[in-house]
């Protein structure tokens, strides 16, 4: 009987062993699935974000030089069509040398410009640079095209749904911007054919995914650029999907559709084009995205049927009786051995994901500081003295590069606090110290934008336990966002803090744009950005609230949002007077 009650007694440890560590198993996969699957799409969107910035700069690269072409002395000079000869679809090449010198320093400069035409006010073609495609051209008279019609309507710029170039067979993007006289009255327009085959390029260069395929429609969904190459043609019209669909509303994101019978796992972002919306779409077959993530489920499959296996084989040899104890005892160490190797492998893991972290942030920022070093001696003439244009196109790559940088420390920082590793150090901090040297950091350069900048702390002299840096971090986060949304010439940025009851609390506030209400209960999401048309201008990663709600939380406070979503924005944080 004591036998029988040992076995039992061993049974039912066995068994509360088991369900302990199938529970764990579950729960740990299901934390690694989440993670991986995270990851996966971070990278994703951080693609697409990427080549849709870069096609956001050739568009509007070229609709800046433009702009300044036809502001050129020569350009606003009215046009002689008395020089109009109808065989040569406009002017002769030996006329108005004056206007075609300014457009061939352009096409000169600018390699992207396939072509650039002088049109007349009623459509006639009065001259086309490279004048070898003046001649060859089928028509004198533009009035048919969309990019004149728009233009002569609104006297505005405006970029056309892309053409495919009979001269190369590239996708061309039409880009028309208005010529005024001195006395305001519009003279012509200037139109150029953007060649988009450096989109093209630009796929063809990047490092895909097996079975990638990434394309870049306007907002007829005519293909522009696709990778890789396939049977469809520059200028084709693309089946329509939920993603494009989605891009052309102004949204960015993932999702999963299943496209000719396969599921397929798409990332997308929209690309503003003058007036329309473009849109960047990668696909990848579901199960090769998430090809890490299905490993995961099978392998903790594997380990749950094994441990199942051991646990009913032990069970059976246990009930055989006395004689099959020794040998139930080394399957119960076999199934402790199990165990202990999957804590290990736990231990492990958990210092992969460290070891993950500080890779991917050396691996990532290391690229950036050469970059941004490079940049800055560019700007101090150390390489030697820039031209106009190139002085601008540094302080782009500086800005992105910036930008980038940023936002690798925001993902690791939203990793650490994911994982439960990011740091904190509480010290006695006075507030009028913090203040003072927000105040500081702040004041003379927003005054120097135009923007003012207040304190207003009632209780200066009073001392909290936190960590300084990184409730320093919250600030930096929460005032940037202010000057974003901020009007630069009478903007004003007001932080300060005050007791209420037995509580601290602090306060960020501006007089910018306000956040509607509708939108306040998702602002602290991790990637969520408000859709509306001035904030995608403005743009951003989405991560910086989410990381200051975390912060704050750690600290023991909490934060939340003010707004009537018109007249400005206040961000306060709560903390118990004990701090």
């Amino acid at each position: 009987m004591s036998t029988i009650l040992k076995v039992r007694g061993i049974l039912l440890i066995l068994l509360a062993t088991t369900i302990a560590l199938l529970v764990t198993i579950v729960l740990y996969s299901q934390e690694q699935i989440r993670q991986q699957s995270s990851i996966i799409e971070t990278e994703r969107i951080a693609r697409v974000n990427q080549l849709a910035s870069r096609i956001d700069l050739i568009i509007n690269d070229a609709e800046k030089i433009l702009e300044n072409a036809v502001k050129d002395e020569n350009i606003r000079n009215s046009p002689n069509i008395s020089y109009i000869d109808t065989s040569l679809h406009g002017i002769p090449e030996s006329v108005e040398n004056e206007k075609r010198i300014v457009i061939r320093n352009i096409l000169s400069t600018y390699s992207d410009f396939e072509s650039i035409g002088y049109i007349l006010p009623n459509g006639d073609i009065y001259f086309v640079e490279p004048y070898d495609l003046q001649k060859t051209l089928s028509v004198s008279n533009v009035s048919f095209r969309n990019y004149y019609k728009e233009v002569t309507a609104t006297h505005d710029i405006y970029v056309d749904s892309i053409l495919v170039s009979a001269a190369t067979n590239h996708p061309v993007a039409a880009i028309a911007v208005p010529i005024f006289s001195k006395n305001n009255s519009m003279v012509g327009m200037l139109a150029s054919g953007v060649d988009l085959h450096i989109i093209q390029n630009k796929l063809s260069e990047l490092h895909s995914y097996p079975d990638e395929r990434i394309l870049v429609v306007d907002n007829n969904r005519a293909l522009v650029a696709d990778s890789p190459e396939t049977s469809y043609k520059s200028g084709e019209i693309v089946p329509e999907i939920g993603a494009i669909k989605d891009a052309f509303a102004g949204k960015n994101g993932t999702t999963v559709e299943s496209i000719n019978g396969q599921r397929m796992f798409l990332s997308y972002q929209s690309i503003t084009a003058g007036q329309n919306t473009w849109a960047v779409v990668s696909m990848q077959p579901y199960d090769e995205a998430f090809q890490s993530v299905n490993a995961t489920k099978q392998e903790s499959s594997i380990l749950i049927i094994l441990i199942l296996i051991i646990t009913s084989v032990s069970s059976y040899y246990l009930y055989r009786g006395f004689q099959a104890q020794r040998r139930m005892t080394e399957e119960l160490e076999k199934a402790n051995q199990v165990l202990r190797d999957v804590q290990e492998e736990l231990t492990k893991v958990d210092k992969s994901k460290e070891e993950f972290s500080a890779m991917i942030t050396h691996e990532l920022k290391t690229p950036l500081v050469p970059i941004i070093g490079y940049c800055k001696m560019l700007k101090a003439s150390m390489l030697g003295k820039l031209n106009e244009e190139e002085a601008s196109a540094i302080e782009v790559i500086e800005k992105n590069a910036l930008s980038l940088e940023g936002l690798i420390s925001d993902i690791m920082d939203v990793h650490k606090l994911d994982i439960d590793k990011m740091k904190f150090r509480f010290e006695d901090l006075s507030l009028g110290e913090l203040f003072d040297n927000i105040d500081t950091s702040y004041k003379k350069i927003l005054k120097d934008r135009g923007i003012e900048f207040v304190t207003n702390l009632s209780i200066r002299n009073t001392t909290i336990k936190t960590d300084k840096d990184r409730l320093k971090q919250v600030f930096n986060n929460l005032i940037s966002n202010s000057i974003k949304f901020t009007p630069k010439n009478n903007g004003l940025i007001e932080i300060g803090g005050y007791m209420e009851k037995e509580d601290l609390v602090l306060y960020i506030k501006d007089n910018g744009i306000g956040i509607p209400k509708d939108k306040q209960s998702e602002l602290f999401k991790k990637f969520y950005q408000i859709d509306n048309s001035e904030r995608r201008k403005i743009g951003g990663s989405g991560l910086g609230l989410a990381i200051s709600k975390g912060i704050i939380e750690k600290l023991g406070g909490t934060i939340w949002v003010d707004s009537d979503g018109k007249t400005g924005t206040t961000f306060y944080m709560k903390f118990p007077l004990e701090l």
